[in-house]
């Protein structure tokens, strides 16, 4: 025999099941912040770069959820200023690299500049996705969620455009980026900036 219909409309059961996530979050709200800690921790164990302390405060309010992404937004941008701008340095950067014959045998250049670029990006990306995670806890999939889910999908879109030129370097070094980057087709050279 069928279970009877309780919610009768889409708005009644998506209201139902954010309740019934906030409940178990409620119940079980000491064992979630403990296993996000611990995960945090290694994390922490593992990278090189220093964190702060902010990230060890269990976040309290859908208001702190909401700064939190506005803050990691703004911070970002204040990094990055003009995205095309940004790209646009970060290549002339990397083309100005000189290969030193003992460091680098084979005469490529210095790709660090675009992983210390990506591990910048993942740092903001980390601290918004934080935010991210509390609002949908805490409201499900809203309005709010969604405009903070637009900020995070950018970062990560940013983290690509850096990865799409190391994927150029891999596939054919330094000829390979220079004639994609004079064609037009890197990703961040064809993308449509908000900005």
């Amino acid at each position: 025999m069928v279970c009877p219909t309780i919610h009768k409309t889409h708005q009644d059961r998506v209201q139902a099941v954010r309740d019934k996530h906030r409940r178990h979050y409620l119940k079980c709200r000491e064992v979630i912040l403990a296993k996000r800690h611990q995960v945090r921790q290694e994390k922490k164990a593992c990278q090189v770069n220093d964190l702060s302390d902010d990230e060890d405060e269990p976040i309290e309010t859908l208001q702190d959820c909401i700064a939190m992404v506005k803050y990691a937004k703004d911070d970002f941008m204040t990094h990055i200023k003009a995205p095309r701008r940004f790209f646009d340095l970060l290549v002339d950067e990397y083309s100005k690299t000189m290969p030193d014959p003992e460091l680098y045998p084979t005469g490529s250049r210095d790709r660090s500049v675009f992983e210390r670029a990506i591990t910048n990006f993942e740092d903001f990306l980390d601290r918004a996705n934080r935010g991210l995670d509390g609002i949908l806890q805490m409201c499900g999939v809203c309005n709010k969620w969604r405009a903070a889910e637009g900020i995070c999908k950018f970062m990560r879109e940013m983290i690509g455009m850096v990865e799409d030129i190391l994927l150029r370097l891999a596939e054919g070094g330094d000829g390979e980026l220079a004639a994609a980057f004079i064609e037009g087709e890197l990703w961040y050279q064809e993308y449509k900036f908000p900005i």
